[in-house]
């Protein structure tokens, strides 16, 4: 019956084609179908108007990057002759950057990407990535319409997918049909559930499911598709997934593949083991997961140690780099890179060398990632300008064009009558053009507008905000609700508050439909700005707690446009303002805690602080200072408000116009100050500085300006703004909020079954343990130190350090002593309120260079255990990719569970070693000589049956020499000593065997005063040398007379034809093979040592030559 229903199906859409647009349907059955299971009509497969093509995904096979829609394309294309393949991937305006990616799978079926993808460009790129398939779908479908039958997609990739969710959408495919089929009893991976959602409900807007029954047939399908004998097809088609953006689906296979190898003993080589963690750093990266890239950067670097492989440890250092970079850590960026460059000088690794050097400059602009403008220009050489030229980095170098020039203000100010003016920027605009890259060029406006309105070009800013969105094709895209926003921040600047309100409900419609809260947040703060500019605090500080609250809610750094210690400073200033002076003071310390930390980092004058971020606070230090003198004044502190109203003004001068939402408040209170303190010159000096700023700033919008603004005021009026209720807000930032928690914890519990076994471990030491647990720990939080001391006994144990606080002992004990007396741990962060109450811990680690903190105790019966602390240091730029750098008490939750663990792995370690010490000391004590130290003749067997089974397995050679000793004279020492001198001088020849021995072989007690040497070689030198430096030892001793009398405490007399002495039996063999063999070499040796004691005691004798020497 399924049979026919398919039939009816596929006939169906086949008779739909040439008619309808998005004539695609699903069929779902229950258990497995096979296309071989259906006969398809003829008139269908053989229509010569129609192609006709099917395909199906196997369970044992990786799906390939879109597949099967690109070999479709190509097939189809292949079919006509009138153009050629780069004039077809110009009609589908396929992008200029994945040009080469497509064209190389066409050509090798293996993808090459020629300049590596940007960490902001991700979205773009696979937006762009997916438009070009769809488009020469849609194009090869004018060429010969083509009908598709694709079955089992359960098994198909999020590529895929989402090429069927495109075509869904997409217009002029009339000339398309698709038939999916899929068993809707297999069970999806969770990564895919979005996407079938999706698909599914376009599908049911279109009635297109349809089920069609029971196959009948249930086949049992395999969870792992990367085998052993498939690795090499799998290696390709992993790459072609990485290349063409498929990182879900890469990531899919990446993960399992890496827990197999490092959980599983799943044996691959080592340079397969290389290329499956390259791809998954560089997976990690793009997937925004900087932990998990960072972890899989530090397992190739091991590798590349072992292997002592330059390429290997090249990318380690240089994929370490840009993690570094995305994480804020530029110091660390750079550093890498500099290792990365000078690895690939050494090797001769040209491009190698250019792309760390790129990091290096990228890194002085955070990587182009959330940024605005840098505050000054980055110094960018002419022989790398060439080398981007060279490589074909036209995409980076566009890059540099639009943010490493061009960054003074005045050369900005020109760009109102001419773009021209501005000479890179200009460049960088026509090579982004040129390339295609619309997301290039939006930004390049972003910048030229934030870098006018920072510096109180408002005109231009305007000017730049309209020009940008009139380029936008989506006018309701978060792109045009950044515009509105900025357009009103600009109007509030042109005291134009009432039109800016307009803009910014615009903005917050726009926002809230595309169900972005962090962007909202973000024109909370503009309306924030405009309130306290119409000195409306009551109202400014509502939408700053707004702002506040999607910054807790969603676990957010900053905002994009205003870091928290300016929020702060706002809030303690509207607080202030409102007269609750106690808020006002708790909203000023969290302001200062930040501020400390960045004049810190002002004073050491880092050249990584080049970005625009915390490399300018003068916004922050005004708001502090301004803020702080008010309080000062109102405790009647008038030196004090003096101080801070000059460092306010200082700062203020500096933020070049940045500050005009609060230019006249400020000057108003400073003018009440001097008015209060009798300083009467001052004062009258202050209100010409306001009248004048008033009479240059107060006006009407110019006729010009309102031009500008014309071709935005129809989007304003075409209808009645909706205004977005509180309660609507606070519901979608809640969901945001449930919708990142279930993420992150989905994440937790996935990295659970990983820290599991890592440490259910018992091949390693506990520091081993410790240390490996330690890095995965902080990688996989984004930590930045951490300290790990056990306490047992007297004395504390530090397991773990990266702290460089280099902790006394005395500070170690306090630790101890203050969880003892708190009985609980802590987390704090810069901007939660206990945070003074913990800062005798805090300041252990460097106060001002630590961001948040979290201190976790153990005990036993109230005594503390051990303590684990962990914290994130300040940051050089906010806005990075880091998830977060305020702990909280999830964290801690999370980290407390984590590190029980973590103590009763470590019991399990410390009873499991003391259990080996033990057995050790037994084996020992069975294959030892308890009077000697050396090995007995039990000892002596196993060590033989070991090196045999070597010997087996091609592991050792067959070449041995054997040194047989029976001690001379041994018995009349013993009877005219007694028998602790006859011990005494048993442990002083087997202690010369030993040092003479050394590495070269093992010493064996065989019995009463007995001895065997085993060597490595049957060089007969070695075994001569061997035996002289034997007699030497000997001679030194001098019968050991001096030895003997320090035994029994008194001098001894001993004939010298009588002194203790040895003679030796030696025997070497090539042709050693089984134990029986070393018992004939023994046997041999012991005849010859009796022969040799019965001519002459004290010498040795070859077993070859049968000569005294």
């Amino acid at each position: 019956m399924i049979q026919k229903y398919y039939n009816s199906i596929l006939e169906q859409v086949f008779a739909q084609i040439g008619k309808k647009e998005h004539n695609i349907v699903l069929a779902k059955y229950s258990n497995d179908f096979s296309l071989k299971q259906l006969e398809i009509s003829e008139q269908i497969t053989n229509n010569k108007k129609v192609h006709f093509a099917a395909h199906e995904f196997r369970a044992e096979k990786l799906s390939g990057a879109y597949e099967p829609f690109l070999d479709l394309i190509f097939e189809l294309f292949d079919q006509q002759k009138e153009m050629t393949f780069d004039e077809f991937l110009d009609k589908c305006n396929v992008y200029s950057l994945q040009r080469p990616i497509i064209a190389a799978y066409r050509e090798t079926g293996k993808c090459i990407r020629k300049e590596s993808l940007l960490y902001t460009e991700v979205d773009y790129e696979r937006e762009r990535m997916h438009d070009a398939i769809v488009a020469m779908l849609v194009e090869v479908s004018k060429i010969q319409p083509f009908m598709l039958w694709i079955n089992r997609m359960q098994f198909a990739g999020k590529g895929t997918l989402e090429i069927v969710y495109e075509l869904l959408k997409a217009e002029h495919t009339e000339n398309i049909g698709i038939v999916l089929g899929m068993n809707e009893q297999q069970r999806l991976p969770e990564y895919m559930l979005p996407g079938w959602e999706s698909v599914t409900e376009e599908l049911d807007n279109n009635v297109a499911i349809f089920r069609i029954g029971n196959a009948g047939e249930s086949r049992e399908q395999r969870d792992e598709v990367i085998t052993a004998e498939s690795i090499a097809d799998d290696i390709r088609t992993l790459q072609n997934l990485v290349f063409f953006m498929d990182f879900e689906q890469a990531l899919f296979y990446l993960e399992k593949v890496d827990r197999r190898i490092r959980f599983e003993n799943f044996t691959v080589s080592d340079e397969v083991k290389y290329e499956l963690w390259q791809f998954y750093a560089y997976v990690s990266v793009y997937m925004r997961d900087l932990p998990k890239a960072l972890e899989i950067s530090e397992s190739i670097l091991q590798l590349a140690e072992k292997k002592k492989n330059r390429r290997m440890r090249f990318y380690a250092y240089y994929i370490r780099s840009v993690i570094y970079m995305y994480q804020s850590k530029l110091q660390e960026a750079t550093e890498c890179a500099g290792v990365a460059k000078n690895i690939a000088t050494e090797g001769g690794m040209e491009r190698g060398q250019f792309e760390a050097e790129l990091v290096e400059i990228q890194a002085k602009m955070a990587g182009w990632n959330n940024i605005f403008f840098c505050a000054q220009n980055v110094e960018v050489s002419d022989a790398m300008i060439e080398k981007l030229i060279k490589y074909d980095y036209r995409n980076h170098l566009a890059y540099i064009y639009v943010y490493a020039y061009d960054n003074k203000p005045e050369i900005v100010a020109k760009a109102y009558y001419s773009e021209s003016q501005l000479i890179y920027f200009s460049k960088g605009i026509r090579l982004a053009t040129e390339i295609g890259n619309t997301q290039l060029i939006y930004n390049a406006y972003q910048k030229n507008i934030m870098l006018a309105s920072s510096n109180g070009m408002y005109p231009i800013a305007l000017l730049y905000s309209v020009r940008t969105f009139e380029a936008l094709d989506n006018k309701c895209s978060v792109e045009s609700g950044r515009i509105f926003s900025g357009i009103g921040y600009t109007l509030t600047a042109l005291r134009q508050n009432d039109l800016a309100k307009r803009y910014f409900q615009k903005a917050v419609e726009i926002l809230y439909n595309l169900e972005l809260p962090e962007d909202i947040a973000e024109v909370y703060y503009n309306m924030a700005i405009n309130c306290i500019a119409a000195e409306e605090f009551k109202e400014a500080n509502e939408y700053l707690m707004r702002c506040m609250k999607a910054i807790e809610r969603l676990h957010l750094n900053s905002l994009r446009v205003c870091n928290l210690s300016k929020l702060y400073g706002l809030l303690a200033l509207c607080n202030q303002k409102l007269g609750n002076r106690f808020n006002c003071e708790q909203y000023l310390n969290n302001c200062k805690q930040f501020l400390n930390y960045i004049i810190e980092k002002e004073k050491l004058q880092n050249d990584l602080g080049i970005i625009h971020d915390y490399a300018r606070c003068d916004d922050d230090m005004f708001l502090y200072h301004f803020t702080r003198a008010l309080l000062e004044m109102d405790s009647g502190n008038d030196s004090s408000a003096f101080e801070d109203f000059n460092c306010a003004e200082t700062h203020l001068v500096r933020t070049e116009g940045n500050q005009f939402f609060c230019y006249q408040v400020f000057r108003k209170d400073r003018i009440r100050f001097y008015g209060q303190t009798g300083r009467m010159e001052l004062k009258s000096n202050e209100e010409a500085i306001l009248k004048q700023y008033l009479e240059d700033n107060t006006h009407s919008l110019t006729d010009e300006e309102i031009k500008v603004l014309e071709p935005l005021e129809q989007y304003l009026s075409e209808e009645p703004l909706h205004v977005i209720s509180t309660l609507e807000m606070e519901m979608q930032l809640k969901q945001e909020s449930i919708n990142r928690a279930y993420k992150q914890e989905r994440r937790q519990m996935d990295f659970l079954s990983t820290w599991q076994k890592t440490i259910d471990v018992t091949d390693v030491s506990a520091e081993v343990m410790v240390e490996n647990v330690m890095r995965t720990f902080l990688y996989h939080f984004n930590l930045d130190r951490a300290l790990y001391i056990q306490y047992h006994g007297r004395k504390p144990k530090v397991l773990y350090d990266n702290t460089e606080a280099s902790l006394s002992m005395k500070e170690q004990k306090y630790l101890k002593e203050v969880f003892e007396k708190t009985q609980r741990g802590f987390v704090v962060s810069k901007i939660s309120s206990n945070y003074s109450e913990h800062l005798n811990v805090v300041k252990l680690f460097d106060e001002d260079n630590v961001c948040s903190l979290v201190a976790i105790p153990f005990f036993d019966n109230g005594k503390v255990t051990s303590i684990m602390i962990a914290y994130i240091l300040m940051k050089d730029n906010w806005h990075s990719s880091v998830s977060r750098y305020m702990l909280d008490e999830s964290d801690m939750r999370i980290y407390e569970l984590l590190f029980r663990e973590v103590q009763y792995a470590l019991n399990r370690l410390y009873a499991y070693e003391k259990l080996y010490e033990m057995n050790a000391a037994l084996y020992k004590s069975a294959v030892t000589d308890q009077l000697t130290g050396i090995l007995n003749r039990k000892g002596f067997y196993q060590n033989i049956g070991e090196i045999i089974q070597k010997i087996k397995k091609g592991r050792m050679k067959h070449e041995f020499g054997i040194m047989f000793i029976d001690l001379d004279n041994f018995k009349g020492y013993n009877d005219t000593f007694g028998h602790d001198v006859g011990d005494l001088l048993l442990k002083s020849m087997a202690n010369i065997f030993s040092r003479v021995c050394r590495d070269k072989g093992f010493v064996t007690r065989f019995g009463g005063d007995e001895f065997i040497i085993f060597l490595y070689t049957g060089e007969k030198k070695t075994l001569e040398d061997t035996a002289k430096a034997i007699y030497k030892e000997i001679k030194k001793q001098d019968g050991f007379r001096e030895l003997i009398a320090k035994e029994i405490g008194q001098p001894v007399e001993i004939d010298d034809k009588k002194l203790l002495s040895c003679s030796i039996g030696i025997i070497s063999s090539n042709q050693v093979k089984k134990a029986e063999d070393i018992d004939e070499m023994i046997k041999v040796a012991d005849d010859l040592l009796y022969a040799v004691k019965a001519e002459s005691k004290g010498t040795y004798k070859f077993f070859e030559e049968q000569e005294q020497k």
